[in-house]
């Protein structure tokens, strides 16, 4: 049963916040001047400029707070800055801000590059997330907390809600976990994602095929008949849901169909142990002979 499932393609894109400050080569000593001097230059991983950002400095044992903006050329400046150690802050709206320490000088030219990335988009965080929890979840399921990773899962696909991969693993470990309304309703979202995949499929028959196993043995043979048909739907090679198809038309006396799937079992399944059986049933309905079968519907889900 396929329970994780390796991650091909996933439209999400990592942004690691890119934050550099370039300290600049100092000049010359500022003749008869004491107090340090600070040019600095804001800009985006492009290396353009970023106008009208904010600047902040905040003096570490005077706690006097000093403020600048950006101009055109994304420059800033100050020749009247107390030397001594500064915590700085450069904000900019639709950026991530920038928060770190400056060391003045007195009577050199500090330079500065600050360079910021773009904030994400809120989807993105939520992506971003969903993939960190479908990785956890992946864990979990491999050291066999089924819970938890279940859990991961759940957490996965509501943070994404076109998460393929997320609801096919959830779908796998409640099938597992015989939570199978449950599964069968995550199962049938990731059908609904990628119609053309044919994990979710497999999964979803088997999950029918159980249930029309538990209604033949509480003698529910209509339902359980939609049930198989539901699995044949699927997953038509699935040799025991045409077992039991085959099964449940013979005893409605629908010849033509149980033939049908009495021979696509034969041929899905030829060394099964139902195999000699079968071959029984088949040469009866054939001659019109009567069942071979025990009669007792248990008994044949047993044999399945």
């Amino acid at each position: 049963m396929y329970l994780v499932s390796k991650i091909k393609h996933l439209s999400a894109i990592y942004l690691v916040p890119l934050i550099i400050v370039m300290w600049g080569t100092i000049s010359s000593p500022l003749v008869g001047q004491s107090k340090p001097k600070l040019e600095g230059t804001v800009l985006n991983i492009n290396k353009e400029a970023i106008p009208q950002a904010e600047v902040q400095l905040k003096h570490e044992d005077s706690g006097q707070m000093f403020y600048f903006k950006s101009n055109k050329k994304g420059e800033f400046s100050s020749s009247s800055l107390p030397a001594g150690n500064y915590n700085l802050t450069v904000e900019k709206e639709g950026y991530e801000s920038y928060t770190g320490e400056l060391k003045l000088s007195p009577n050199f030219i500090q330079k500065i590059k600050v360079t910021l990335v773009k904030e994400r988009a809120e989807e993105q965080k939520r992506e971003e997330e969903a993939i960190a929890y479908f990785k956890k979840g992946a864990k979990l399921s491999g050291e066999k907390k089924l819970e938890e990773a279940i859990q991961a899962f759940q957490k996965a696909v509501e943070l994404k809600e076109d998460f393929f991969e997320a609801y096919l693993n959830l779908g796998g470990f409640l099938f597992v976990q015989k939570k199978d309304d449950e599964a069968e309703k995550a199962l049938l979202k990731a059908l609904e994602l990628r119609p053309e995949e044919p994990k979710p499929k497999e999964i979803l028959a088997d999950i029918n095929f159980e249930k029309a196993k538990i209604l033949i043995q509480e003698n529910k043979l209509d339902e359980a008949l939609e049930r198989l048909k539901q699995a044949y739907n699927f997953r038509a090679e699935h040799a025991y849901v045409n077992f039991l198809l085959g099964y449940l038309y013979h005893e409605k006396e629908m010849k033509e169909e149980a033939i049908k799937h009495f021979e696509a079992f034969l041929q899905l399944a030829p060394n099964a142990p139902q195999v000699k059986d079968v071959k029984k049933l088949l040469e009866s309905l054939k001659k019109n002979s009567p069942n071979p079968f025990d009669d007792a519907h248990s008994e044949i889900i047993m044999r399945v």
